[in-house]
């Protein structure tokens, strides 16, 4: 793990390095729609620390959108809330994909964790900001609620406040580049945890003891990622590590690692831009 640390020192001294070279500028334009489709390859654990990893090849549907009432971006659908001078508050939405037990050694014989949507406030305060360059601090606050298609259930809160910046080039509305970089801490409810790291009695076995969290810290998330604009095909990918070491339920018999790593790459072809522009920082 020295080697990832250094790794991400070096992103960070290159990041600040370009931010202080570039001039001051305006924000973006960007258009208000960008429709596209693609392919992508992910590579995710079942749930953060299992060993078990999965890598898929999927078709990838690009889909932005930048109206007044509602954003859609790579990562969640934003209602704004609130917006004043560095701070702005809005509703977000995110989710998580659901795990069969059947193809989770550890978990074998258990319930499946349906998949997880969550829903809540995000405050993001401005520390910094030099041309399209800028350093951001959020509170992300949401209920989380396990969902089918028929049922939402809900299973506790988190709360990930974190700070994330962002390194950008523009060179119009369909040619820009983007890095971003950020590292969050995770605090969740006994419930939330428990979804996902508890043992009932019924479920115990040989190396599998009954294991019942409590609420608090849930881990660290490093994260980088990239997109870049080039006309009419965008090309982005993340990776990110969590980090559980320290958590509240890293006794859990289902815990099998401290380190979980996601990444992913896509590559798109967006067929439609919308002409209409709107100003803001992507």
């Amino acid at each position: 793990m020295d080697s990832i640390f250094k790794y991400v020192r070096h992103v960070i001294y290159c990041l600040l390095t370009m931010s202080f070279s570039t001039s001051i500028l305006a924000d973006q334009k960007l258009p208000v729609w960008e429709l596209g489709l693609g392919a992508s390859v992910f590579s995710f654990p079942d749930y953060p620390g299992s060993n078990e990893q999965n890598t898929l090849v999927l078709p990838f549907p690009h889909i932005i959108y930048r109206g007044e009432f509602f954003q859609i971006n790579q990562r969640e659908l934003v209602k704004p809330l609130f917006e004043k001078s560095n701070l702005e508050v809005s509703l977000s939405l995110s989710g998580s994909i659901p795990v069969s037990s059947k193809d989770n050694k550890i978990r074998e014989g258990m319930d499946n964790l349906d998949g997880t949507i969550g829903v809540g406030p995000v405050l993001k305060y401005q520390l910094f900001k030099q041309g399209l360059n800028n350093l951001q601090f959020e509170v992300p606050i949401r209920a989380q609620m396990a969902a089918t298609f028929t049922r939402l259930s809900p299973v506790g809160w988190d709360i990930n406040p974190g700070i994330y910046y962002f390194v950008r080039k523009n060179s119009g509305p369909h040619q820009r580049a983007k890095v971003s970089m950020g590292v969050s801490a995770r605090f969740a409810t006994e419930e939330n945890h428990n979804y996902f790291y508890g043992v009932s009695t019924k479920d115990e076995r040989l190396g599998r003891p009954a294991y019942q969290s409590s609420g608090g810290f849930s881990g660290m998330n490093y994260s980088l990622g990239f997109d870049m604009h080039f006309k009419k095909l965008w090309f982005g990918g993340f990776w990110r590590v969590q980090d559980m070491s320290q958590t509240a339920f890293k006794d859990s018999p289902l815990v099998e690692t401290y380190f979980s790593h996601i990444f992913g790459l896509s590559l798109t072809w967006n067929f439609y831009q919308s002409k209409e522009t709107v100003s803001g920082l992507e």
